[in-house]
C-alpha cells in the first residue's frame, strides 16, 4: 500500500487550478439544465412536450451517462494523468457549448436533450480525476478543509447556474436574442474560461500506469464493489446513495412552483428558488468543511439528514408563499451541505491512492443510478398523483425519516473509517 501522504495545503496553484475549473464547469452544467427544466414546465417554451412530471426525464438524461460512464472513467483516471483527462474534457466541452449555440438557434427540444447527454457525458469524465485529484493536491489532514471549499465553489457554481437561468433567457429576450439561444453563448465564454484555468493545473504522473484498462465499465464497478464489500468505505457509499436518491427530487419538484395550482412563479423566481437551495448546500458544506480542521465529522452525516427531512414535512405541510418556500428551501440546502462533506471526505480518505479514483467513480456511479431511478419513478407517479410540490415534499420527508434512520445504525462504522489510521487502508483487491 502506498502510505504517502501530501504535505501541502489548499492555497497552491494546482489546487487553485482545480477549483476554478471545475467552477466553470458546474456554472455550465447547471445554467443549461436549469433552462431546460424551467422550459418543460408552467409557460416554458417546450411546456407539456414531455407530459406531466416533465423534469423527471429531464434529470434522467442528465445523470445516465454517468451510470454508464462512471465505471470506465474512473478506471481512466487511475491508469492515466488525471490532469490530461480534465484538460480533455474541458476541450470537448468547449466544441459542445459551440453545437449548444447552434442548436438554441432553432430552438428544438430533441436537439437540446441530444446535447445535456453529451454534455453529461463529458463530466463523466471529468467528475472521477476531478474528485481523484483532490488528495494528489493538499495533505490527507486538510481533506475536509479542501473538500469543504470545493462544496462552497461547486455549489455556488450550482446556484449561479440554476439561479441565474432564468433570468438569461429573461435578458436575451429584453436585447433581442431568444432565451436559449443567450444561454448558450453565456456557456461558451465559460468554457473558455475553464479551459484556460485547467492548463494550470501541476503535471502528476499517473497513479497506477499498469492498470489493465476495460470498456467494460460494469466489470469495473462490481470488481470496485467487491473491494469495498465489508469495509467502512461501503458505508460511506451507502450513505452517499440513500442522500442523493431522496436529495435529487428536489430538483424535479422546485421548478413545478411555476404551475398554475401553485405559486405560479415566473421563470426568474422558480430560478431563485432553486438557487437558493444550491446556496444553502454551498453555505452548510463550507462551514462543515472548514470547521471540521484536520478531521472528519461523521455525525453531521445523520444530524444532516434529520434536518433535511424536517424541512421537507414543513414544505409539505403548510401553505408557505414564496419568501417561506425561499426560506425553507435554503435551510434544506444548509443541511444538505452538511450531509456531503464528510460523505466525500471519507470516499477519499479510505482507498489507497491508485484505487482512489476508481472508488470515487463506482461511488458516484452508484449515486446517479439512485438518482435516475428516482427520476425516473417521479415522472412515472406525476402522471398518477399530479406534480404539485407539497405533495412530493411529503413523499420526500417520509423517506428521509428511513434515511435518517439508517444512517444512525450506519455512524459507528462511519466514526471508524474517520480515523487517520484509516487514510489509504482499502486497497485493490485485483493487484493484490
Amino acid at each position: 500500500m502506498d502510505s504517502h501522504h501530501n504535505t501541502t495545503g489548499i492555497a497552491n496553484r494546482g489546487f487553485i487550478a482545480l477549483m476554478a475549473t471545475l467552477t466553470c464547469g458546474a456554472i455550465n452544467d447547471n445554467v443549461y439544465r436549469g433552462m431546460l427544466l424551467l422550459a418543460v414546465v408552467g409557460n416554458g417554451i417546450w411546456a407539456g412536450q414531455l407530459g406531466e412530471g416533465g423534469t423527471g426525464p429531464i434529470t434522467f438524461m442528465l445523470y445516465a451517462p454517468f451510470v454508464v460512464l462512471l465505471g470506465f472513467t474512473g478506471l481512466l483516471a487511475d491508469r492515466y494523468s488525471k490532469r490530461q483527462i480534465i484538460v480533455g474534457s474541458r476541450i470537448a466541452e468547449l466544441f459542445l457549448t459551440f453545437g449548444v449555440v447552434g442548436g438554441m438557434a432553432i430552438q428544438s427540444l430533441p436537439i437540446a436533450c441530444v446535447f445535456l447527454i453529451l454534455l453529461a457525458s463529458q463530466s463523466a469524465f471529468f467528475s472521477p480525476a476531478k474528485y481523484g485529484s483532490v488528495p494528489e493536491l493538499v495533505d490527507s489532514r486538510m481533506l475536509s478543509r479542501a473538500n469543504g471549499v470545493m462544496s462552497l465553489l461547486t455549489n455556488a457554481s450550482i446556484v449561479a447556474g440554476i439561479a441565474v437561468a432564468g433570468y438569461l433567457m429573461d435578458a436575451g429576450e429584453l436585447i433581442g436574442i431568444s432565451g436559449p439561444l443567450f444561454v448558450g453563448l453565456i456557456m461558451v465564454c465559460v468554457a473558455i474560461i475553464g479551459l484556460i484555468s485547467s492548463l494550470f493545473l501541476p503535471h502528476q504522473p499517473p497513479a497506477k500506469p499498469e492498470l489493465k484498462m476495460s470498456l467494460n465499465g460494469f466489470k469495473t464497478y462490481w470488481r470496485t464493489l467487491k473491494a469495498m464489500k465489508g469495509t467502512d468505505l461501503a458505508a460511506a457509499t451507502t450513505a452517499w446513495c440513500l442522500f442523493y436518491a431522496v436529495g435529487s427530487l428536489i430538483l424535479n419538484i422546485v421548478p413545478h412552483y411555476k404551475d398554475k395550482g401553485a405559486l405560479d412563479l415566473s421563470d426568474g423566481q422558480a430560478g431563485s428558488l432553486l438557487g437558493a437551495a444550491t446556496l444553502g448546500i454551498a453555505i452548510g458544506g463550507a462551514v462543515v468543511g472548514i470547521g471540521s480542521g484536520h478531521s472528519i465529522r461523521s455525525i453531521f452525516v445523520p444530524a444532516g439528514a434529520l434536518m433535511m427531512g424536517i424541512c421537507f414535512f414543513i414544505l409539505g405541510l403548510f401553505k408557505l408563499d414564496y419568501v417561506g418556500v425561499l426560506v425553507v428551501l435554503f435551510i434544506t440546502g444548509l443541511s444538505s451541505g452538511v450531509f456531503v462533506v464528510p460523505i466525500l471526505a471519507l470516499l477519499q480518505h479510505l482507498p489507497e491512492p491508485g484505487f482512489r479514483a476508481r472508488c470515487v467513480g463506482t461511488a458516484n456511479f452508484m449515486t446517479y443510478l439512485a438518482m435516475s431511478i428516482s427520476a425516473v419513478t417521479y415522472w412515472v407517479l406525476s402522471a398518477w398523483i399530479g406534480a404539485l410540490p407539497p405533495v412530493w415534499f411529503l413523499i420526500s420527508g417520509c423517506l428521509m425519516v428511513i434515511v435518517t434512520t439508517w444512517l444512525f445504525f450506519l455512524l459507528p462504522r462511519l466514526r471508524r473509517g474517520s480515523r487517520a489510521e484509516s487514510f489509504s487502508s482499502i486497497q485493490d483487491i485485483e493487484a493484490a
